[in-house]
């Protein structure tokens, strides 16, 4: 009975192997199919790229052959400007105000001069009228 049950065992262990080698055989097989529908893609997209390429390469040589327009910039539109009248009204009032300016800082000097000359004529008034009372003339 050992033997009969050792058998037994036996040939389960050798269907068991049989069985996954049989499962990897098939897994390889689904990715065997897996690659080529994938090679097929490729190819496929690669022929696609070839005829965009031929494509685009008869449309470069037509829009060469073409005659176009020459480059040039465009216009630069004009800056809107500034109006001058503020400006020139700036300038009459800084001149009507250094005027202004001038005459009082003019006015000031002649009325300080004015009074050193009245102050001066005075004690010139008075030593000379001194002098002719018979008072001796006055130094410096």
């Amino acid at each position: 009975m050992k033997r009969w049950l050792s058998l037994v065992l036996l040939l389960a262990v050798a269907l068991l192997l049989v069985w996954a080698g049989y499962q990897g055989y098939a897994r390889l097989r689904a990715l065997e199919g897996q690659v080529a529908a994938l090679e097929d893609r490729v190819q496929a997209q690669e022929q696609a790229l070839k005829a965009l390429g031929d494509r685009v390469a008869k449309l470069e040589q037509e829009v060469f052959k073409a005659p176009s327009p020459p480059l040039s910039l465009p216009e630069v539109p004009k800056a809107p400007s500034a109006p001058a009248w503020p400006y020139a009204v700036g300038v009459v009032v800084v001149a009507v105000l250094l005027f202004f300016l001038l005459q009082l800082l003019r006015g000031n000097r002649g009325k300080e001069g004015s009074e050193e000359q009245g102050s001066l004529g005075q004690e010139n008034h008075e030593a000379s009228r001194m002098e002719n009372e018979g008072a001796p003339p006055r130094k410096g």
